[in-house]
């Protein structure tokens, strides 16, 4: 007797090897026909969803989604059969499901077409991501954790420059009501020189308020906020918390912001814990150096790939050849008490914000530390 086709194979045997493929798939694989309906369901499917396939043949796919893609489902799968524009069809890409129980999970999911004698069906791919999205999010934990970490090691190194900064308006404050006191006791007191002296007090007041707050805002325990950013902006803001750390070693900070430069999206306190870690590095690298005049110098500039880069320039010894490679390692430092931690958390600050952190010879002699970030567009 003759079997059904010339290689020996039966139907039959077909059906029942590439069910057993299917079976054997770690992801869930889903077929369906042009309707929507499902066509074929297989083991892992059942562990994602928490269906028997006996329970899901025969109903409509979107019992697996929901919503918005439970609403949307049935337009899509119209328009692609109407106009042959695919949405997610050969495009992977992650989504929701729904499992039985009412969970909303996340998926990849993965869709194509099969086309043959039965007419045309969807085969879809999924892998559920649940453990992935978990990792992912207790690794942003940590980096956030160690991101503050790093910006209290900052204010530790800038203590005694942060110090003077503050007390400046407080000595202020302190002589002009010594200066008011002075004037109220006058047998004839003079009403004016008393008015000014406290409006130079609350003005000394306010100061000193600004920096305590610049303060509190850097060093916060806060969820990342990626906004619409300036670059020039964000160095600024940041050189007002470390110029008096470079003032107080004699090492004048210099900047040249490019004007017209596109705005970057990200979170504003990390881009400043980078610059700072730069910049105090920069600080650092200059002085042993007889001429302090030279300073430091911050520039920005837009790429011709429309991205956006601040450098950090300085005149110091440079970074060793042996360490060139490595230099953004962890516990990889140049200073004798450096914990080496600086530039590997501002390294992966830049990259979750899709950035590249460099580090380059500066040709005036000295290092050039820097990143870049991809700039966005202005009716993002």
């Amino acid at each position: 007797m003759l079997s059904d086709d010339a290689s020996g194979t039966s139907p039959q045997q077909v059906a029942a090897e590439l069910r057993a493929l299917l079976d054997a798939a770690v992801d869930g694989i889903i077929v369906i026909d042009r309707h929507g309906v499902i066509a074929e369901f297989n083991k892992s499917a059942e562990r994602l969803f928490g269906y028997r396939a006996d329970e899901v043949l025969g109903q409509p796919v979107k019992l697996l989604m929901p919503e918005p893609y439970q609403s949307e489902h049935d337009g899509y799968l119209t328009h692609y059969l109407e106009t042959g524009e695919p949405r997610i069809i050969g495009i992977g890409r992650e989504v929701e499901a729904l499992r039985a129980d009412g969970t909303v999970f996340p998926i990849a999911l993965s869709v194509g077409e099969i086309e043959g004698g039965r007419g045309r069906r969807f085969i879809g791919l999924i892998r559920d991501l649940t453990a992935k999205k978990a990792a992912q999010a207790e690794t942003y934990l940590l980096q956030n954790r160690l991101a503050q970490v790093g910006r209290l090691n900052l204010m530790g190194e800038m203590a005694a420059g942060l110090a003077h900064e503050l007390n400046q308006p407080l000595s202020a404050i302190a002589n002009y009501a010594q200066a008011g006191r002075r004037f109220a006791k006058r047998d004839v007191a003079n009403a004016d020189s008393i008015t000014d002296c406290y409006a130079k007090i609350a003005e000394q007041a306010l100061r000193a308020g600004d920096i305590i707050a610049r303060l509190r805002d850097f060093l916060s325990k806060h969820e990342v906020n990626k906004i619409r950013l300036s670059l020039n902006e964000v160095v600024a803001s940041t050189l007002r918390l470390v110029e008096a750390d470079a003032r107080a070693v004699g090492i004048p900070i210099k900047t040249e912001f490019a004007d017209g430069l596109p705005p970057i999206r990200g979170d504003s306190i990390q881009l400043q814990q980078v610059v700072m870690n730069l910049t105090r590095n920069a600080i650092d690298a200059m002085q042993d150096r007889s001429d302090r005049s030279t300073g430091v110098l911050i520039c920005t500039r837009l790429l011709p790939d429309r991205e956006v880069e601040a450098c950090v320039h300085d005149r110091g010894p440079g970074v060793p050849a042996h360490l060139a490679a490595t230099i953004f390692d962890p516990f990889v430092t140049t200073k004798p008490d450096g914990l080496g931690v600086g530039l590997a958390i501002s390294r992966t600050i830049v990259r979750a914000h899709d950035g590249e952190l460099f580090c380059r010879a500066n040709p005036a002699g000295g290092a050039t530390f820097g990143f870049k970030l991809p700039a966005v567009e202005i009716e993002d």
